[in-house]
């Protein structure tokens, strides 16, 4: 009954409706990833009632509301850029603090081995709770939370070095944690607001196509973004807005906004906020 009722339109009706019953002719308003898009467009429905803003991992409004297939690929845009930059700065480390260095190559092509191994065939993990294989997509599966958290680079490249030596049994285990219920619930209540924002363009029977030019968009994150958030969209989602804003996006604020953006960032690309 509530499904298609809670887009980022309805969001921002609903802070403007508690501006006016808190009695404020203006708001302060600081958003991070997601929420800069609730605040682009409350400053674009409302501009007059914007005291300051600060957006922080910027998302770009025009790919995410077009398509859930344009919102997937620049969601994973800036994936590939981080974990390449996680291996320069490995590099950089050296062994002491990085297990992937040191070996006599650059910490890029140890782990390109490791990719290219796994794309032949699987790898088994006997070890692992229960036993399994790494396969190709468990590998990028594997990276995505590792990504989003430097402080666990120096263990995640750990995973990575024993995998390369022949136990693949740490990066299986993340692999199914990211493939548990606990996880696809997290992804359902993203895809319930953005198939409202953004609905899918294609079918699930265009997955070929769809999957194929996500992972040119990145390798490491590009097909893990669509199964997870376009899918559900493309799997006739049970509900539609007929009323979501789709722009214009230039109106002008009183007050400047403030935008800020890591360099690296593999979930709100540093372009986005440019």
């Amino acid at each position: 009954r509530l499904l298609s009722h809670i887009s980022t339109t309805d969001t921002v009706r609903d802070m403007d409706r508690l501006r006016e019953l808190n009695g404020d002719e203006t708001i302060t308003y600081a958003g991070l990833s997601y929420g800069t898009f609730i605040g682009q467009m409350y400053a674009n429905m409302y501009p007059d009632r914007v005291r300051a803003m600060m957006l922080e991992g910027v998302v770009y409004p025009l790919d995410y509301l077009t398509s859930a297939e344009t919102r997937s690929s620049n969601d994973a845009a800036g994936t590939d850029q981080v974990f390449n930059q996680f291996l320069t700065l490995c590099d950089q480390a050296g062994p002491d603090k990085c297990a992937l260095a040191g070996h006599g190559e650059p910490a890029a092509a140890r782990v390109a081995r490791l990719f290219a191994q796994v794309k032949a065939a699987p790898i088994p993990a006997p070890n692992a709770s229960p036993p399994d294989e790494l396969h190709y997509s468990d590998l990028k599966i594997s990276s995505f939370p590792a990504m989003r958290d430097p402080q666990t680079w120096p263990q995640y490249a750990a995973d990575l070095n024993a995998a390369v030596d022949g136990d693949v049994t740490a990066l299986v285990t993340a692999a199914q944690e990211s493939r548990s219920p606990a996880a696809y619930d997290e992804a359902t209540k993203s895809a319930a607001i953005s198939c409202l924002d953004g609905p899918a363009s294609k079918t699930v029977d265009d997955w070929p196509t769809v999957v194929g030019n996500l992972d040119a968009s990145s390798v490491m994150s590009g097909s893990v973004q669509g199964w997870w958030l376009w899918a559900p969209c493309a799997a006739n989602w049970p509900a539609s807005s007929d009323d979501r804003y789709t722009g214009p996006w230039d109106t002008q604020t009183k007050e400047p906004i403030l935008l800020i953006n890591n360099r690296y960032d593999p979930n709100t690309a540093y372009r986005n906020a440019v």
